[in-house]
């Protein structure tokens, strides 16, 4: 399910991926059986800890590549929520340079054991506690997502 408030203009989004490369993702949280705050963190293909995220495909928004990009990596059903961050970074493809944009989501979903995605190259996908969830991180970008993710989330009913 998508919440499509703030969306931005899909044409003007498919327009800046012409010129760079868009991808969406999210900081997907929910409570264990103590009510505990967990936070899905991906071990990805480069070794590296991070947050699901991937490409738009087609039409698709941002929202809606998040919430399909989240469950491809690691089988978790989620609720797209308010945008959190969005960070540019450059990628080099083929020895070209470019510019990659990600929009990071707010994500909820039931606290349910996750399936990494061999075929999406996530060797690794689990649930850890905030503070985990910012020691692993192997991104600092994505580290302040997260950071900036914990002040958002609303407290465990």
């Amino acid at each position: 399910m998508v919440d499509h408030a703030g969306e931005w203009d899909r044409t003007i989004v498919r327009a800046i991926a012409m010129s760079i490369q868009v991808a969406a993702g999210g900081v997907v949280y929910s409570y264990d059986a103590a009510g505990q705050l967990r936070l899905l963190v991906i071990h990805d293909k480069y070794g590296v800890w991070t947050l699901p995220k991937g490409h738009l495909d087609g039409a698709e928004t941002e929202q809606e590549a998040a919430c399909r990009e989240i469950r491809e990596e690691t089988g978790v059903e989620c609720v797209i929520g308010p945008l959190v961050q969005r960070i540019c970074y450059p990628v080099q493809r083929k020895g070209v340079w470019y510019d990659k944009t990600v929009a990071y989501f707010l994500a909820r979903a039931e606290y349910v054991t996750p399936e990494p995605s061999e075929a999406e190259g996530i060797t690794q996908a689990c649930w850890v506690d905030p503070e985990q969830a910012l020691s692993l991180q192997g991104y600092t970008q994505v580290r302040e997502v997260v950071q900036r993710a914990l002040a958002m989330i609303p407290a465990a009913r």
